[in-house]
């Protein structure tokens, strides 16, 4: 469409927040590159993206898986990009390398005092304040392994048994296609020596629930696929969680296979649309209390 650098275009807030494309007023010529800018390997089309496929070696992914780790935690403070460069320029690799620093490795690498105290004490917080497991696994960063996945795979086999999987384990997994199997295998294979040093600091992970452990629950929302959204009584979070612990399914997008919309205050028209569009039944936070309770 001639969207390169220097085009002029015309824009409409769709849904009133997301900036959508209508037209291409002037158009411009798309540089597209052959190398990775970061490590300089030849750049490969998988599908409709031009990926670097140098992901051990690629400064910017190794970079970048690092940051992703921590930010997937969103147990810690001070991890962000410029800290894991300057970490990287020290010749560090990867996260289990990171747990293995101390204040005196930190300050010799030009971080200063309070803040190699800092970062350490951080590093403590990280292993000590709990977090979800499939939080955990999703922040190692395998392809088809985000929160949402990590936590279905988790449902069905803890975490310590998902690396002696197969494929058609996987897949036989409502919501997992043969392809998404056979990705998350290979990426679970690339990450089990990491895994399992990390493991050594034994970080306070909250097992997820295994369906065939849970109760049968007779409440009319029992097995029914629910999606929250705007203000609640108490936090969203804790409404999922608890949901979850009751037989509920909770999904973060509105589908024809959604079953409810419960709203509370200041909730966004699009979903509302998207409710009405799917025929998806919309409840009151009130409403949704009531059916939930255990007969």
């Amino acid at each position: 469409q001639g969207l390169g650098a220097g085009s002029i275009i015309e824009l409409t807030r769709s849904g009133l927040v997301i900036p959508k494309i209508n037209k291409v007023l002037k158009s411009a010529a798309v540089d597209i590159p052959d190398h990775c800018p970061s490590c300089g390997e030849k750049l490969q089309w998988e599908s409709d993206f031009l990926m670097c496929v140098n992901h051990a070696i690629c400064p910017a992914q190794v970079i970048g898986k690092m940051a992703y780790f921590f930010k997937i935690l969103a147990n810690n403070d001070g991890f962000g990009i410029a800290t894991i460069k300057k970490l990287y320029e020290h010749g560090i690799r990867k996260i289990s390398q990171i747990y293995t620093l101390s204040v005196n490795d930190l300050s010799a690498m030009g971080f200063g005092e309070k803040t190699s105290i800092n970062l350490v004490n951080q590093l403590k917080r990280s292993t000590s304040e709990q977090i979800e497991d499939w939080r955990f696994l999703a922040a190692f960063g395998v392809n088809r392994l985000g929160m949402g996945n990590c936590e279905n795979l988790l449902k069905s086999y803890s975490i310590n048994k998902i690396f002696k999987l197969y494929l058609e384990q996987i897949s036989d997994i409502d919501g997992f296609a043969e392809l998404t199997a056979k990705m998350i295998v290979t990426g679970l294979n690339s990450i089990k020596s990491e895994f399992d040093l990390l493991s050594q600091y034994r970080f306070n992970l909250e097992q997820t629930p295994l369906q065939k452990d849970l109760a049968e629950f007779s409440h009319q929302l029992s097995g029914k696929k629910v999606i929250f959204t705007g203000k609640m009584s108490s936090s969203r979070e804790a409404m999922k969680k608890y949901a979850k612990s009751i037989g509920i399914q909770v999904v973060s997008s509105i589908s024809a296979k959604t079953d409810y919309l419960v709203v509370g205050e200041k909730v966004g028209q699009k979903k509302i649309e998207s409710a009405e569009k799917y025929g998806v039944e919309i409840l009151s936070e009130t409403n949704y209390l009531s059916m939930i309770t255990l007969i």
